[in-house]
């Protein structure tokens, strides 16, 4: 089996594109841990050692930035890709504001996510 090119968390509370996300870039060589919510990657021992977070901007239980902000206070700060079927001006302040690695508007192309999340573990290391 040939090694993972990181660990890739991805937050989204869309159960089926939180497994299409997964595949996509399990195949690209990624080692990835989907969670289908905020609270759930908070605890989760696989998002402190996540290279790269992929988050929903809006998820049921609390926003994407809002998981960033609370990883960041505990001192976990991976590079992050914003992903939101609802663009708007203010969100993509937010992405900014927070350095995100990326910003797509769903639906995207998946070479667009695997290109970024590329970047964003280059950054890590």
């Amino acid at each position: 089996m040939a090694e993972s090119r990181g660990n890739i968390v991805i937050v989204e509370d869309d159960a089926g594109l939180n497994q299409a996300l997964t595949r996509l870039l399990q195949a690209a060589g990624f080692h990835t841990t989907g969670f289908a919510s905020a609270a759930a990657a908070l605890q989760s021992e696989a998002t402190r050692d996540a290279h790269c977070l992929v988050l929903d901007v809006h998820l049921s239980d609390m926003s994407g930035y809002e998981v960033q902000r609370r990883l960041a206070e505990t001192g976990h700060s991976p590079p992050v890709i914003i992903i939101t079927a609802h663009d708007d001006a203010v969100s993509r302040r937010q992405a900014e504001a927070i350095g995100a690695t990326a910003y797509l508007t769903k639906p995207f192309v998946g070479r667009m996510l695997v290109d970024a999340v590329t970047r964003a573990v280059g950054r890590a290391h």
